[in-house]
């Protein structure tokens, strides 16, 4: 009998570099799935703790950014930065401010 240690994954994870910002520190997704990222930033994060960062893409119409809530699942050492496989707990896409005429 085998012993999973691991979760299964549900959802396909597409490779891409997107900005990401956690407590005013830059860094980048490096994969995304429907249900969780993996990001690339310069400061460690404690597994089962909540972190909330925004993710910023380019669209048609200008940069659209979202602000995501995530529990951290696993962390890694990288060479000069930390890797955080992050389950997304809540995501929504922070408004568009109007300029004032």
């Amino acid at each position: 009998m085998t012993n999973k240690t691991h979760q299964i994954r549900t959802a396909d994870r597409v490779k891409t570099e997107l900005p990401v910002t956690i407590n005013g520190v830059q860094g980048i997704t490096r994969d995304v799935s429907a249900s969780g990222v993996f990001l690339e930033v310069n400061s460690p994060q404690e597994p089962g703790s909540t972190i909330e960062f925004l993710v910023t893409l380019d669209s048609p119409t200008g940069q659209l950014t979202f602000s995501c809530e995530g529990e951290v699942v696993r962390t890694e050492e990288l060479e000069e930065k930390y890797g955080i496989a992050t389950k997304i707990l809540s995501m929504y896409l922070v408004p568009l401010l109007d300029e004032k005429k």
